[in-house]
């Protein structure tokens, strides 16, 4: 069995999706259809129920191929939270590397290994939502920053757009900056994440639910203390970070439409 990187994806609320309706269970599962990693012929992916699995199918033995390797699948669930936005859609991810094993028996598959026992029983454990990485992988991780959230894990920010927001403006940001270099299409999304995230912090009726949505925030705070201020400061309008900009016309882009990426759809 051979040692992989696997990345756990727990869509949450999944139950209370099917309870509002079909569509919205139909409509996420085009989201995960759209996904870039489907194209990408290192990883292979493994969807049931609530569950989306991406591990690679080669390499990991040198330092070089472990960086790119997880530089990936941290960007395979930045795609997701990305094509979520404005859903009301959240998942807990946890990245771990083990032993793990895919094959089919006469067209059944079969999937196991100690890397997806550990990274189903640390999910579970995670009070908070986001992306997570076991912390021996943190050396490997170049591009995506993290922070220690456990004795065993860190949470990783998949939120690129806020960096240049918080490192580059401190939150206030330049128009021509914003708009000149298409930061916006990029961040608007993340800004609404974190508006979100907000809301269920302060409004979903789990309490339990409310409370990792505002350990989460409480990640987020530390990270961009200036950004973050001033959207709380303000009722998130995102005016407040740059008040000419055309904020509007990219939020009403949200929530997309991913239909266009099923290809085929066979029923059984």
């Amino acid at each position: 069995m051979a040692d992989r990187y696997l990345l756990y994806i727990d869509v949450l609320g999944f139950s209370a999706l099917i309870d509002e309706g079909f569509a919205r269970i139909e409509d996420l599962y085009e989201v995960i259809a759209s996904l870039h990693v489907h194209d990408h012929p290192s990883f292979q992916v493994i969807v049931f129920s609530d569950t989306v699995l991406v591990y690679n199918v080669e390499g990991g033995d040198i330092p070089r191929d472990r960086a790119y390797l997880v530089t990936y699948l941290c960007e395979f669930a930045q795609d997701l939270q990305r094509r979520l936005t404005g859903k009301g859609v959240f998942f807990r991810a946890i990245l771990v590397r083990g032993q793990f094993t895919h094959y089919e028996l006469n067209g059944i598959p079969c999937f196991f290994g100690p890397a997806l026992v550990r990274a189903y029983r640390a999910e579970k454990t995670l009070p908070a939502v986001g992306l997570f990485m076991e912390r021996s992988l943190v050396p490997d991780s170049d591009i995506f920053k993290s922070v220690p959230f456990d004795d065993f894990h860190n949470f990783v920010f998949i939120t690129q757009a806020l960096n240049t927001a918080e490192d580059l403006w401190g939150g206030v940001i330049d128009r021509f900056e914003l708009e000149g270099t298409d930061l916006i299409y990029v961040l608007v999304p993340e800004l609404l994440f974190l508006r979100e995230l907000s809301r269920f912090a302060a409004f979903h009726p789990d309490e339990r639910v409310r409370q990792k949505h505002a350990n989460t925030l409480k990640v987020f705070r530390a990270r961009y203390p200036r950004t973050l201020g001033l959207l709380e400061a303000n009722n998130f309008e995102f005016e407040t970070l740059c008040p000419s900009a055309k904020w509007s016309e990219v939020i009403a882009r949200y929530p997309e439409s991913y239909s266009w990426a099923v290809k085929t759809r066979v029923s059984h």
